[in-house]
């Protein structure tokens, strides 16, 4: 077997490290994988943290950000928008357990650049992220979609239905007079999140 702390080594960008954050509500897993890529001279963990923490990641402009999904926790739609305001620059990677295929194209579609499962080996998850960086999209083959169809696919389907089921909650609301609080308060959001999702519906 090819030893995971060499396995990128020859599809680096350049000699500069990778600058990663990584988000995962459990310690533990968080704890592994920053063992895992801080044993990687292509990489720098540059923090880890249970929840997306805006002003973190602001200071520590990380290269790429690995999104552990955990089954039936918050939207992930919403943490990969979380991620995008508090880190523009940054690239998303969203890490799920389980395979949801029809839950891939709103990802991407949302802003990810890629969809990991967290039983794939070691050295796929640091190639996925080294392809992510380089800028190419990456979605575990098992799950059997291509990110190039996936997002002509959704960019498609836009055309026909630009809102999300979050944003049709939220236009719903504030159709029947809802006020920006009384909305983060009927959908336990913040009113930072209520205001992200009104931008993107005038949008």
């Amino acid at each position: 077997l090819q030893p995971a702390s060499v396995a990128v080594a020859t599809v680096r960008l350049n000699a500069r490290e990778i600058r990663l954050f990584i988000i995962d509500g459990q310690p533990l897993i968080a704890a592994a994988l920053h063992h895992l890529f801080a044993a990687n001279d292509a990489f720098s963990v540059v923090g880890t943290a249970q929840t997306v923490k805006a002003l973190t990641l602001r200071t520590v402009l990380p290269d790429v950000i690995l999104l552990c999904q955990e089954h039936g926790s918050t939207d992930v739609c919403e943490l990969i928008a979380a991620c995008r305001v508090a880190a523009p620059l940054a690239k998303v990677c969203v890490v799920a357990c389980h395979m949801h295929s029809q839950l891939v194209p709103r990802a991407l579609d949302a802003g990810a650049e890629g969809y990991a499962i967290k039983d794939t080996a070691p050295a796929e998850l640091l190639d996925a992220i080294v392809q992510i960086h380089n800028g190419s999209k990456y979605v575990d083959p098992r799950i059997g979609i291509n990110p190039a169809a996936s997002n002509a696919l959704s960019r498609r389907v836009r055309l026909l239905n630009h809102l999300s089921t979050r944003e049709t909650e939220v236009l719903k609301l504030i159709a029947d007079g809802y006020s920006n609080r009384e909305i983060s308060i009927a959908l336990s959001l913040s009113e930072k999140t209520i205001k992200n999702h009104i931008s993107r519906i005038f949008g």
